[in-house]
Order: structure tokens, then sequence, then C-alpha cells
């Protein structure tokens, strides 16, 4: 089953009675693997292992993992007298050297030593951590494999829809063929001329063989069935598909170039069409 290459998670796992971390996963569309891991500098160190463990399961995107640190309240105004008695000496010196009137409010002495208090340093249990980011882990992956269950119904749906114009044009083909035969043939014979039933014949048949697009559809209904084989894949093949677009649209121009009748032209850029609806949503596909 195919993943798309967007997604979103979070979770929270909780450190102690005064601390907790928050994990958010995000991802959009890239050409390849961007990791991007926001975390605190008291946690640096288990920065590689974080990447790692995001690796091992997604293989492409722009991929932005944020991990916070954040205090209960109680904790952040916890405070001792004597903490708050060096803080006001600190805010009344500044006052002092810079010749203003020292003037304080109890909020605003409070965020004066949120400012200046020191990141708590974590030793964290590891185990518990990454067990709790596998989680969220889990559900950014839920998240994108229904994602890309949607984009292999509609993939599909317009594979159906390629191959029934196909089978239409084989039929319209046999008829449109037969016409123009049949039509340069009676063209031939209102000129006041002895014909050459010969060279007609030669002419017809290089008429046909110019004209013939069964080797194009042939080649289309080949590389829709590798598209579904692709769709069943567990491995990425977003690559795969966008080449196998490529190959579609290729036999689709010559399909249309090759057109001996308006409704075979018609039914060539309704193809076409199909092939870049398919194209676009190949995009989100990892």
């Amino acid at each position: 089953m195919i993943n798309s290459m967007t997604g979103y998670a979070n979770g929270s796992f909780k450190l102690d009675s005064s601390t907790s971390l928050s994990v958010e996963i995000r991802a959009l569309n890239n050409r390849y693997l961007d990791l991007n891991i926001r975390i605190d500098d008291d946690l640096k160190y288990i920065e590689a292992k974080i990447k790692s463990l995001l690796g091992d399961t997604i293989k492409r995107g722009k991929v932005e993992c944020r991990i916070t640190k954040s205090l209960s309240q109680q904790s952040k105004q916890n405070y001792s007298d004597e903490q708050i008695k060096d803080a006001l000496k600190i805010m009344r010196r500044v006052a002092l050297l810079s010749k203003q009137e020292f003037s304080a409010t109890p909020h605003e002495i409070i965020n004066f030593m949120n400012l200046n208090q020191k990141p708590k340093n974590i030793n964290i249990n590891e185990k518990a951590f990454f067990s709790a980011l596998s989680n969220v882990l889990k559900n950014f992956n839920k998240d994108r494999s229904r994602e890309g269950k949607n984009l292999s119904s509609i993939l599909k749906q317009n594979v159906s829809s390629i191959n029934s114009h196909v089978k239409n044009i084989r039929k319209f083909y046999k008829d449109d063929a037969k016409h123009h035969q049949q039509k340069l043939i009676k063209k031939l014979s209102e000129v006041n001329c002895e014909i050459d039933q010969q060279r007609l014949q030669q002419e017809v048949i290089y008429f046909l063989q110019k004209s013939d697009i069964e080797e194009e559809l042939n080649r289309i209904l080949s590389h829709n069935i590798e598209i579904i084989d692709l769709l069943k894949s567990k491995e990425p093949v977003g690559k795969k598909l966008d080449f196998m677009m490529q190959e579609l649209n290729r036999e689709a121009n010559t399909l249309g170039s090759k057109s001996i009748s308006t409704r075979i032209s018609s039914l060539a850029v309704d193809i076409k069409v199909l092939i870049e609806q398919m194209r676009e949503q190949i995009q989100n596909i990892e």
C-alpha cells in the first residue's frame, strides 16, 4: 500500500511531576527526504537517534519534527524569597547604571526571573521517550497511509478510464481505417484516368502502416498494468510512478499525432487529461 508524503501527528510525554515533552511531526511534498529536527539544546544528544528512527520509515518528503519542553505553572513560579531579592537587586542596578528611576510591577519581576532562569537540564528515560515518539510516528504513518489509500483509489479509477478509452479507440480505428480506405478508392475512381491497382494497393498499405496505432495502444495498456502493480508495493514508488506518467504521456502524444478521425483525436486528448490528473496526484506519493 502506498503512502502519501503529507501527514501530521502529535503527542506528549511526561518526564516528571513538573516537566513534559511535546512531540509534533508534520510533512509536506519534497523530491527527496529532508529531515528537520527542532529540539532544545539540552536534548541535542538524542537528535541523531531521532533522525535514525524517522528515517527508518520515512523515505521522501520535507519532514519537521518539533520536540518542546514545558514546565508546569507551579514549577515556573516556584521562586524563593532570596531569588526574588536577587532579581530586584539586578533590576535596580540596571536602572541605576542607565540613569533611570526604578519601577517594576510583580508581573514584570516574574517575567524577568523567567527569562533569566537557567534551562532545566534533563536526563530522560530514553527507552520511555522513544516508545512515546514511536507511538506518535505510528499515528503519523497511519495518516500518510490513509491519504495514500485515497490517492491509490483515484489513480486506479483513471487507469480504468484510460483502458476504456483504449478499447473504444481500437473499435473506432477499425471502422475509420476501412472508411478512409474506401474514401481513397472513391476519390481515385472519380479521376478520369486509368488506375494502377497495384499502386493503389501499395498506397493503401502505406496509409495503414503510417496511421497504425496498435503498438501505442499496447504500450499504454502495458504501462497501466505496471502502474497497478506499483500501487500494490510496500516500498516507496512515487518516483517510479512519475516516470510511468512520462511514458504514458509520450504514447498519448504519438496516438494523437497518428489520429485519422476526430473521435480518436478526442479520446487521445481525454487520455492526456487523465494522465495529467494522475501526475498531479503522484506528486503527493512517497
